[in-house]
């Protein structure tokens, strides 16, 4: 929710031509800092329309597909990486956005009908690959340098420039999704109003990988 806030604010502050700018930087980050020769975790699933899917990938950690809730007109989910149990801090409930670009509108994450896109675009998107962090700690950093590279005259240059050199660098994991079967109504953006259809059940499998020695990171 809290990133879905941000790419709003996001619409309202910055200028078409700095975003298409900025979406260009921010589209070849998943390149870097990620290492992905740790731990590797494999596993099938599959959800139906308005359920939520959660699978440990270890490290305290837990895959996600959080069920749309943006209304009756928004079908299918959010891949997220969630810390397990109760959480201490409710900012740090979703460890993948602050490191997957691009960060604003819409995003591999976003596996749904948001931003426009139809059930039949949503469901062709495949493989989605993702990043996440490992805690929340490592969650705040990444926010904050995201604030400031998407709003830099809100910030000391000095910042602003500090945010650039250093997003994405912190170790680490790295998501594979892929889509292996869907039941969904297409859309029909001819239709006047648009139809967006709905995505009604997926069925998918999910790589994921740790950093080299995750055990340097602390837990969630």
């Amino acid at each position: 929710m809290r990133a879905r806030a941000l790419r709003v604010a996001i619409n309202h502050r910055v200028s078409v031509k700095k975003a298409a700018i900025l979406s260009a930087f921010l589209v070849i980050l998943p390149t870097l800092g990620a290492d992905a020769q740790g731990q590797l975790i494999t596993f099938p699933g599959e959800v139906s329309q308005g359920q939520t899917f959660r699978r440990s990938i270890g490290h305290g950690l837990d895959f996600v597909l959080t069920a749309a809730s943006w209304g009756d007109d928004i079908t299918g989910w959010t891949i997220q990486v969630s810390p397990q149990g109760r959480v201490s801090d409710p900012e740090c409930t979703d460890f993948a956005w602050v490191v997957t670009p691009p960060f604003r509108f819409q995003n591999v994450l976003y596996l749904d009908t948001s931003y426009g896109t139809t059930a039949q675009e949503a469901i062709r998107i495949s493989p989605r690959d993702f990043n996440f962090v490992l805690n929340c700690d490592d969650y705040k950093a990444e926010y904050a340098r995201v604030e400031r590279v998407l709003w830099p005259g809100t910030y000391p240059k000095e910042e602003v420039d500090d945010a650039l050199a250093k997003l994405g660098k912190i170790p680490h994991g790295t998501g594979r999704f892929w889509i292996k079967d869907s039941k969904y109504t297409p859309g029909d953006k001819s239709a006047i109003p648009v139809k967006l259809g709905a995505i009604h059940w997926i069925k998918f499998e999910v790589e994921t990988k740790l950093p080299e020695d995750p055990r340097k990171s602390t837990k969630p």
